[in-house]
């Protein structure tokens, strides 16, 4: 690919890249909008009250709140008093002890007459008139289209009225208030703890709720109860001091375990539930302080939560994947650590459920069009790649398997694959270039230095010295352009492969190099333990590999000595060995072997001529036939060159 189309592509895999994770933000910053406005049926609403009992559980306040006292109509007082209901004329006495109270809350339903006790309505309703700070409870019922107010005798004689209704969530729980409530068309009605704010002429304070009809959040204190709450039994009796309620907000409720005013809250759901009366108690000193725990509209919570959504979209636009997972992980525990501290510092609830869902799926989904993205640009190039090499007459086709594989993995093979084979087409390429600039112009330097001296009497040489030189230097220029060529077609041939006996291939070699090595009084030993040796392979180049070994075996072999030849066995492959008694290599020298070009001693006195292209040859045929070429020896101890091809299973050749 030249270097402007490589320009192109990468440009047009960058501006991919980029559309990709323009879309890949806006889609998940208004799927976690949407999450946020709509997830309610999809039960989010669920998951952020779960994370918000949590938290509050665990950062609710201890502190003690000495303006409030609870009168408990507790298990001890029900034994020492009797059944519950008890005489209202009990009731009467109870408020004699309470008339130092700031004001008197009974958070008890008195709609329905005694008619074993007829007088006692008359003797709660003088008493409560007496205390002239009491307010009474009443009930919405029916959908809120109706009242159940106490008995009209009572009635006139509170000071206030107001409704105590709590509302649980859809899971049961009761997390918030709402002191006012539509009555249809009957205009609406105060909550309970608004009537004894109004006659303890406290103003109620909401805090940073829009109106007293939002449903506020009760920040609700740690248990036990942080209230000071006396039995009742106790206060009736006088064992409490009526100095103990000067001043007070007194509120009167049912705290036995058998009364069922009880109610799951978010620091109690996992302990039975809390009293009515201890939730009427957090709600008023809520009223008192203006401390309910504030929320947002929901069109800003939808925007907060997009917040981190966008803030990982923007790191992963240059992060690699596995620091994206961390700034993922990250993002997530500063979103859970922002939800703490709002709510422990600032009393203020943010739901977290649809900004944790849109930074965890932000990853898989910015991970799979990236990814998609850039192996479609793989999958481009590797399709040019193989049109190119299609093009020169190499085979550029995948494996079976890769073919209709189109997994990452098998595409990272393929990429791996295409990188290597550039890799060595740049070395063939340096190679190529070293070979016409240096090693085939040196010899025709050579003859036209000659010819030069030739041409002037006082340099020429005799016509024979000059002829044999010439000669020379031409011989070496077909050698080098034979073993290239042959280093060429053994890197580039389309292999014909047919069964081979190496046996066979190892003697026609050794016959062909009987003469050259009889002359020098050389001898060919042939050690033979099988009679045959089947591979399956390429012929020509397999015996132009043997050839080549056994030439070399004897050009650096000195006179009278031997040159052994082996087939032997061995872990499923055939070794075909060549071992010589020539002067042999050093480690160093080894580790250069074959390469192309490379010759041991090339300067040295004697070196048999070559061009350093035979082992590569070698080499090269060997590695393409899945097999190994492996070589030993030491200064002045001889050299063996070992190939080590695949055996054919059972010896047998393929149909």
């Amino acid at each position: 690919m030249r270097r402007a189309e490589r320009a192109d592509f990468w440009g047009s895999l960058e501006r991919r890249i980029h559309a990709e994770w323009l879309l890949v933000t806006a889609s998940m910053l208004l799927f976690t909008a949407c999450l946020s406005l709509l997830g309610g049926p999809a039960g989010l609403t669920r998951v952020d009250h779960t994370f918000y009992d949590r938290i509050l559980a665990t950062t609710a306040s201890s502190a003690p709140q000495p303006d409030i006292v609870i009168i408990a109509i507790d298990d001890g007082s029900i034994a020492e008093l009797g059944y519950w209901p008890w005489r209202r004329a009990v009731h009467a006495r109870l408020l004699g002890q309470l008339g130092q109270a700031r004001v008197v809350g009974f958070d008890i339903l008195l709609s329905d007459k005694n008619p074993a006790y007829p007088t006692d309505d008359a003797t709660l309703a003088r008493a409560i008139r007496a205390n002239g700070r009491t307010v009474l409870p009443f009930m919405i019922a029916h959908g809120n289209q109706r009242i159940v107010p106490p008995l009209p005798r009572l009635a006139d004689a509170a000071a206030a009225m107001g409704y105590i209704n709590v509302y649980a969530d859809g899971d049961g729980v009761v997390r918030s208030l709402k002191l006012r409530q539509p009555l249809g068309d009957d205009g609406e009605a105060q909550h309970f703890l608004l009537a004894m704010l109004q006659v303890a002429h406290i103003p109620a304070r909401l805090g940073a709720a829009r109106t007293d009809d939002s449903a506020l959040l009760i920040p609700y204190g740690r248990q036990p109860s942080r209230y000071t709450v006396y039995p009742y039994a106790r206060v009736l009796e006088g064992d409490v001091p009526a100095s103990a309620f000067k001043d007070k907000l007194v509120l009167v409720g049912s705290w036995g375990s058998g009364l069922g005013d009880a109610f799951p809250t978010p620091v109690t759901s996992a302990h039975g539930g809390m009293a009515g009366v201890e939730i009427m108690a957090n709600g008023l000193q809520a009223a008192v302080a203006g401390s309910w725990i504030r929320t947002t509209a929901p069109w800003l919570a939808a925007a907060l939560a997009c917040l981190p959504v966008l803030l990982v979209c923007l790191l992963f636009r240059r992060r690699s994947p596995r620091r994206s997972f961390i700034v993922v992980l990250a993002t997530l525990l500063l979103v859970g650590m922002a939800a703490i501290l709002l709510l422990w510092l600032a009393r203020t609830w943010i739901p977290v459920t649809a900004s944790l869902i849109g930074v965890v799926l932000s990853f898989p989904v910015w991970s799979w069009r990236s990814q998609e993205a850039s192996l479609q640009h793989i999958d481009r190039e590797l399709r040019t790649l193989r049109h190119d090499r299609a093009a020169l007459g190499e085979n550029a086709s995948p494996k079976r398997s890769a073919v209709k594989d189109a997994s990452l993995p098998a595409r990272i093979t393929q990429l791996h694959g295409a990188i290597e084979q550039l890799r060595l087409a740049h070395e063939r390429r340096e190679e190529t270039l070293r070979f016409l600039s240096h090693d085939m112009r040196s010899p025709q330097n050579s003859i036209l230095a000659l010819i030069e001296l030739q041409q002037h009497a006082n340099t020429a040489l005799e016509q024979t010295i000059f002829l044999h030189r010439v000669q020379s230097y031409a011989h070496r220029t077909l050698g080098l352009v034979d073993g290239f060529v042959n280093l060429a077609r053994a890197r580039a041939k389309q292999l014909h492969y047919e069964a081979v006996d190496l046996v066979d291939l190892m003697a026609q070699c050794m016959d062909e190099f009987w003469a050259q090595a009889r002359q020098r009084r050389i001898a060919l030993r042939y050690d033979a333990h099988p009679e045959q040796a089947w591979t399956w392979g390429d012929a020509s180049l397999l015996h132009r590999s043997v050839m080549n070994l056994l030439d070399n075996a004897i050009k650096y072999s000195p006179d009278d000595t031997e040159v052994t030849c082996r087939i032997e066995a061995h872990g499923g492959m055939w070794q075909a060995s060549v071992r010589d008694q020539g002067r042999g290599f050093s480690a160093e020298q080894a580790a250069t072997l074959f390469e192309a070009f490379s010759r041991v001693d090339e300067q040295a006195d004697g070196n048999p001529s070559g061009v350093g292209l035979g082992l590569a040859f070698v080499k090269t045929v060997i590695e393409r036939h899945g097999g190994r070429i492996e070589v030993s020896g030491a200064v002045g101890e001889g050299a063996q060159f070992t190939l080590c091809l695949p055996a054919e299973p059972g010896g047998i050749p393929r149909e």
